[in-house]
């Protein structure tokens, strides 16, 4: 075999020279399927080996056999219709004026959807202070534990903590 006799395979994956006269049915491998890049993954779409890595991609092996290809694929030629023209230049819109300090201040309206609405006129509010609480009731703040029967008046302030007790039903 002589360089001269040494023909490209064009099919994809394979990319191989060999000898027209001396090559057999089988003896090209490569990949009967399309390229796919989808997000991170680079594969072929004839054969399950996925990589994220574009070396490993090109060095997959083909999944398919058959006769070698001389015959450059042909590119389709970019017509006038697919240029797409530049875009004009892109101009920010100008900005407002803030208005002054001295001006009135206006109340933005506020509305309610139909749906909030429906969910506000479902929604039950209980009463907590309609719970009864026993005389044995300790303040829930953490580090007082003072008993309601020594308290005599509730809104009275703790030396506890600050505020005033926090009574739960037991």
């Amino acid at each position: 075999m002589t360089a001269d006799k040494m023909v490209l395979c064009y099919n994809k994956g394979c990319g191989n020279e060999y000898d027209p006269q001396e090559s057999s049915d089988d003896e090209c491998v490569y990949h009967c399927g399309a390229p796919v890049f989808h997000d991170a993954y680079k594969s072929w779409s004839c054969c399950e080996k996925k990589t994220t890595d574009f070396t490993e991609f090109l060095n997959i092996k083909g999944c398919c056999k058959g006769k070698h290809n001389n015959v450059k694929p042909e590119v389709p030629a970019k017509s006038e219709n697919d240029i797409t023209p530049a875009p004009e230049s892109v101009r920010p819109p100008e900005r407002m004026e803030r208005p002054s300090v001295d001006l009135p201040l206006v109340p933005l309206p506020s509305t309610i959807s139909s749906s909030l609405r429906k969910l506000l006129n479902n929604l039950v509010v209980s009463d907590k202070t309609a719970e009864e609480v026993t005389k044995q009731a300790i303040c829930q703040r953490k580090g007082c534990g003072k008993a309601k029967v020594d308290v005599e008046n509730e809104d009275d302030t703790c030396e506890h903590h600050p505020g005033c007790p926090y009574f739960t039903k037991v």
